[in-house]
């Protein structure tokens, strides 16, 4: 959704988070995937997992780690995997 206007900065004084929210439920799909590429474009992936993960708790982030480390296959595995895919499994 692409809008062309301008505006002023006096005109987002009673800008908020909310308002922020509410818009963003209006968007497609596509649009919020635009969003947040735009918002994160200068931003490391690793940067960004680091200041999601310093906003939790330490017990949570020990938590969410062993869950992940638990979903992710080993390096082992993924050779399987990658030789079922490369038809060199016998």
């Amino acid at each position: 959704m692409y809008v062309s206007t301008r505006i002023d900065v006096d005109d987002l004084e009673d800008f908020d988070v909310n308002d922020v929210v509410e818009l963003f439920k209006y968007l497609t799909t596509d649009e919020q995937e635009e969003f947040f590429r735009i918002i994160h474009k200068d931003t490391k992936p690793i940067e960004r997992i680091k200041a999601i993960l310093s906003n939790l708790p330490n017990d949570e982030i020990l938590e969410l780690l062993k869950e992940l480390n638990g979903k992710f296959k080993s390096n082992e595995e993924w050779q399987k995997v990658l030789k079922s895919i490369n038809g060199d499994e016998k």
